[in-house]
């Protein structure tokens, strides 16, 4: 099983569009499931458009962070691919437990007991530098960074690093990165961000996710990209990317 955790701490990054669009492409070369640890819970909106409020506050990722749940109960199965939603809720999770590693350690207790069922978990994280990214980050084999051309871009990207550089110091494991840019047009300005952000040797950079309109309107509506649309090829090469990172040996999904 390999983690791949998207992670962004600037809103408006298209982290949430990644995160689906990516699990989506990585589900048709083996089962996913896919974690939403952001309060905004944009992704459990996707792909859990009508489940019940009642169902998602009973078991949800933070109720596993907790322990008030195991990892069976807040999984909710799906046709395409498996969910762990989030609600609202999570953000009391701070003032509930001040312990990053301990609530680190649930998650990955949680994904222990999953790790032969799923060849991959796709984790969506919060646009700031909270714990749930902590505990997104400790678990991650590969953390894909999405990055629009803003002019806060590459300040936003410097910051994560410094979570990342804090998450690898606390749980003693070096992670895989890699950047990928979004929504990125032709013009000068845009081509200068992109350009700075390759500067940055030690961080590979992944292919382009195409400025398309249809990539946001698929998501707004709930429904995944058409097949054989450049979008849709976008993610399709994204995913070959990410599992040639992960395993770059043989690809095999499994540990």
């Amino acid at each position: 099983m390999k983690i791949i955790t998207v992670s962004n701490i600037k809103g408006g990054s298209a982290k949430s569009t990644t995160a689906i669009h990516l699990a989506s492409a990585l589900s048709r070369r083996g089962k996913t499931l896919v974690i939403d640890m952001d309060m905004q819970a944009d992704l459990t909106d996707f792909f859990l458009p009508d489940s019940s409020l009642d169902r998602l506050e009973a078991h949800n990722i933070m109720t596993l962070l907790l322990g008030q749940s195991n990892i069976e109960q807040v999984i909710i199965e799906k046709p395409h691919m498996d969910i762990i939603p989030a609600t609202l809720t999570l953000a009391k999770l701070v003032r509930i437990v001040q312990d990053p590693f301990f609530l680190s350690q649930q998650l990955k207790r949680g994904l222990e007991v999953v790790k032969n069922k799923y060849a991959y978990v796709v984790i969506d994280t919060p646009g700031s530098a909270k714990y749930e990214l902590t505990c997104a980050l400790s678990c991650a084999n590969l953390v894909v960074i999405p990055v629009t051309p803003s002019k806060w871009a590459i300040r936003a990207v410097n910051l994560l690093l410094d979570e990342i550089s804090s998450a690898e110091t606390l749980f003693s494991a070096k992670k895989k990165t890699a950047f990928l840019p979004c929504l990125f047009g032709t013009s000068k300005k845009h081509r200068e961000i992109l350009d700075k952000l390759k500067a940055i040797e030690e961080i590979p950079t992944l292919n382009e996710i195409p400025k398309s309109e249809s990539i946001k309107t698929k998501t707004e509506k709930h429904e995944f990209l058409k097949k054989d649309s450049i979008p849709w090829f976008a993610f399709d090469l994204l995913a070959d990317e990410v599992i040639k990172m992960v395993d770059p040996e043989n690809g095999f999904p499994f540990i």
